[in-house]
Order: structure tokens, then sequence, then C-alpha cells
């Protein structure tokens, strides 16, 4: 009996990917169940390479400027992460397509320019970066995980990596997603599955679950990563693995480049939720720097799908009113997990010893928002995609989620049915703005989290209503660290619970407190449409206060 063509093609690929990365830099056995503390006692990487990837210590904004000085080589700096960065995927398996040799190279060329002209080429000179694996990086393939897609390398970068590439920056790798990058846990038959910097039981996220296991930047094997987020894909792995994930508002970051692109994105305006790429990193300040780079790119003179969005140079209000969205009304459609809702409370207590004016945000009906994202995906048409899945096994999550096998999968449809379902959306904006308003001033920024639950079990997490919303209505947001943890300690689980719905009776289900301890809690930040600097603003002005040092 003859091997099925996609088993073949997934042998070569792990073959191809193993014989790029250096035997020496691997872990061979992890220490425990923390892939993180395994990596840090493993003893793999020397003082002269933990210190410059230490990235407790050192943001991008800091790396940068020990680079641009002469304090460490671009070379040094550069083949330290890709140690680094191998030793945690022999860990937590996110790594996709391997770049070592080219990135060491490339490294070596900016320090000569640096030494010979006395000038960065760019603000991220020397920079280390991960990219999400379906963004095209020349050389390399950008199979998204499904077999049908590799060994097909890209003939050159997504404008977004180019960007990052031109202001001086290096791509370390790329890094896995789930199949079909419709999931919020990374698994697919190519890479196999990425496991959470914290906890190996649990899931790093999804998708870009590489990207963040955010692994990448928690894992220290990166200083920024660039994911995308269609409905929290940066925002929920990030929150997931402990680092800082951004979702802008649609039209700013260039999304060409995508081995995942669907007819129905491809108009002026997206039909539906608006999908986004979107960045991750260590800091704040990271995300703004990132962030303004592809500004002062100007894409918009090349691309007819982005708006004119110069950066502006925005402060901070110096006392910014912070809606605090409701946690206990049924409209919520999900309870917080016990450790989510003490997070939330104490970040809004040490926002109001800090003197925030603090409005109470009551939300519409999210019952139905996670349905109507996942509807408008099969509206903007997946037929190509599910073309290709049907030639090797669905991956257990990617049938839990539900949106290949919906009632709208196989259905044709309507000119009606798109109408009907622009009227929800349409609805949905409305709700959320006048919410937005409802104390008689606008707010400045929503505060809430970024999903009911932290990270959950291995294929486990299949809703992302509280990230995915603010894709509904376009609004930037934000997912920040803050520096707390599950303790079994103080966060027991619910007595006589009574779920809002079956969603929440699962999941309320899935807690355990011992199995959580130890896992990072966040909350979410969020703006209005094209306030990105804003948001960002407010979101370092805040940080320190929320964020327990």
């Amino acid at each position: 009996m003859s091997t099925p063509e996609w088993q073949d093609i997934v042998a070569r690929k792990r073959e191809q990917r193993a014989s790029l990365i250096p035997q020496q830099w691997l872990i061979k056995k992890a220490s425990g169940h923390n892939p993180l503390k395994s990596l840090l006692d493993s003893g793999i990487l020397t003082p002269e390479e933990m210190e410059p990837t230490d990235v407790s210590k050192h943001d991008a904004v800091e790396t940068l400027s020990l680079v641009a000085s002469g304090s460490i080589t671009a070379e040094k700096l550069v083949t330290s992460f890709c140690k680094r960065a191998a030793a945690a995927d022999s860990l937590t398996n996110f790594i996709t397509e391997v770049n070592f040799e080219q990135a060491i190279r490339r490294a070596k060329e900016l320090d000569k320019h640096l030494l010979e002209t006395d000038r960065v080429v760019g603000p991220l000179h020397g920079l280390p970066i991960t990219v999400k694996d379906h963004m095209d990086l020349e050389g390399h393939d950008s199979s998204a995980g499904i077999a049908a897609y590799c060994f097909d390398p890209a003939k050159s970068n997504s404008r977004l990596v180019q960007i990052m590439v031109e202001a001086g920056a290096v791509v370390v790798a790329k890094t896995n997603v789930p199949q079909t990058c419709l999931a919020a846990d990374t698994i697919n038959v190519v890479f196999g599955r990425t496991l959470n910097a914290h906890d190996s039981g649990f899931g790093a996220g999804g998708s870009s679950g590489g990207e963040g296991s955010a692994l990448a930047l928690a894992m220290g094997a990166s200083l920024l990563g660039l994911g995308s987020d269609g409905a929290g894909s940066a925002r929920m792995p990030a929150m997931a693995n402990g680092v800082v994930g951004y979702r802008p508002s649609g039209y700013r970051l260039p999304a060409d480049g995508r081995s995942i692109l669907d007819p129905g994105m491809m108009g002026i305006t997206e039909l539906g939720p608006v999908a986004t790429f979107g960045l991750m990193g260590h800091s704040i300040r990271d995300i703004r720097l990132a962030s303004k780079v592809v500004s002062d790119a100007r894409q918009w003179e090349h691309d007819p799908f982005l708006y004119t969005s110069p950066w502006l140079g925005i402060t901070a209000p110096t006392r910014p009113r912070i809606g605090v969205w409701v946690s206990d009304t049924p409209n919520n459609y999900c309870h917080l997990f016990s450790p989510v809702l003490r997070g939330y409370l104490t970040a809004q207590k040490r926002l109001r010893q800090a003197g925030y004016e603090l409005v109470e945000f009551t939300p519409p009906d999210m019952s139905e928002v996670w349905e109507l994202c996942g509807t408008f995906i099969h509206v903007q048409g997946i037929t190509p995609l599910t073309k290709e899945i049907a030639k090797e096994p669905i991956m257990k999550i990617v049938e839990k989620t539900g949106t290949l096998g919906s009632e709208w999968a196989n259905k044709r449809i309507t000119l009606e049915d798109v109408h009907q379902l622009n009227q929800k959306l349409a609805l949905l904006n409305i709700q959320m703005k006048a919410a937005w308003n409802a104390s008689g001033r606008p707010l400045d920024a929503l505060l809430w989290v970024t999903a009911p639950n932290p990270a959950l079990p291995i294929d486990e997490w299949t809703d992302t209503t509280f990230t995915a919303v603010f894709n509904a209505v376009d609004w930037p947001a934000i997912s920040l660290p803050l520096g707390m943890k599950c303790d079994q300690g103080v966060d027991a689980s619910y007595v006589d619970f009574k779920p809002f719905s079956t969603e929440d009776a699962r999941l309320q289900a899935i807690y355990e407190p011992e199995k959580f301890h130890g896992l990072p809690l966040s909350v979410q930040l969020a703006g209005q449409r094209f306030e990105d600097e804003k948001l960002l603003a407010i979101a370092e002005l805040i940080t320190s206060v929320v964020r327990h040092e």
C-alpha cells in the first residue's frame, strides 16, 4: 500500500527543517512541564549568549540602542537569538522555516555598514524578529501548515516583512500556525503542535500561536513578532504566553503576501469583520516603534487597499477616561475564570488608586458575535482552502472549532444572506458605539479581558468572542500582560455556578485551580477606529500602573 502524498510531503518538510538547525543548539530533554524554566535551567546558553537574549531585562527599544552604540554587534545579537530560538523550539516546536544562516549573514553586513558609515541602516538595525508562517519570506515556503502548500518558496517578501527588513530588522525564523489558520490552538499535519511557553500541557493559542508562543517571544527567541489578527489571532496567543499582542485598525498595515488570502478580502473594504496583520512584542514602546516604522513607509501611496495614515505624534490625555467593561452581565455570554476576574479587578483597583477616571461600559449581547464572525469567513470565501485541507487529516481543534463544518460550509450563499449578515454586523457596531458614549462623554479607552480564560489545555480553545468583537467593529485593541499568574491558593472554582450559556458551562468545567497554577494573566485595552496612536499612548501610560512588578 503506497504512502499518502501528504505523509511523504510532511516527512520531507520535517527533514528539511531539521537539517537547518545545529544539533548542538538543541535541548535533548525538558527538565519539567515548564518550557521556559527548562530553557533557563538547561545551561545551553553561555552567560554571553544569555545576557542579550534576556527579554525580561531588554526590550527591542533598549536592545536597538545597544547595537547602535556598538555595545553589542548585530552578529553576536542575532547569533545568540538563533541559538536560543533553536533551544526553545526543541521544547515547544514553534519554528516552521529556519532562517539562521541568512540571518547571521545579514547581521554581519549590518555590522560592516555601521563600522564603515557610523550610521545604522534604519530604526530597526540588527533587531532579531520572527514572522508568522503564512507571511511571505523570500526563499521560504508559506505553507501555513498545509501539506499541499509546501515546497513552493516565496519569490519575494510580503510588504510588511520587507518594510521591517529595509528598516534593519533580521528575520530569524518563521513560526507555526493552526491548520487553516482558523483555530485558537496551534497544530497542523506538517509541523505538529506548538506548546505553551509556561506549561507544556496547555496550548499556545492561535492562530499566531508559534509567533506568540508568542513563544518566540515568551521563550526569548525574538524581540518582535509579525502575526495576524482575524478574530484575536495576535492577542490571544500573546495573552496565553504572557507578552504584548496588538491588533491595529484595519487598512493600516499592508496585508499582501499571505498564503491564505480569501476572495472576499480583496475589496476596497473587506467584507465582514476586519482581519489585519498584527504585532507582538515585549513592551508597548516596542509596538509603537514598529507601528511607526510601518506608517513611515507610506505604503498607502502604492497600495489601493490602505488608508492614508501618517503617524500622529499623539500623547495620552493627562487623565484619560477609561471604560470598564461590566464583567457580571449575561450579555457577556461567558463568566470570567476566577483568576482572570482577579486580574481584571486588580487592574481596575490599581487604576483607581492612581487617580484614573473609570466609567462603566455595559456591552451589548455578545452571544452571537463568534458565530457572526465565523459565518463571514464563509462569505469571504475559503473554498480553495477547504479543497486542499480535504487531502489531509483534519486536526481535532479545527473540527471542534466548527468553522469548516458549519451549516454555511457547503451552503450556496445568496446576496440576501450577505445583506442579513451585514445588518447584524451594522447593529453590533451601532450598539458598541452607543455604549462607548453612554456616559455622556466619549471614552478615551476601554478596559476588558482578552478572553474569559487564561491559556487552555490542548485542543480546548474554540471561542474567541472577547477578541473577535473588536475585529467586528474594527477597533484597535492590545493585550497587556499583568505580571500576575493563576494562583491555586486564591483562585478557587466557583460554587453554585449558574452559566450564561453552554459555552460558559463547558469552559468552567475545564477549570482546575491546581492545573492552571502559574499561567500568565492579561487584560485587553481597546480604542476607537483609526485612533491607534492614542490607544498605544494610553496603553504605555497605564501599563506601569496595572502591571505587577
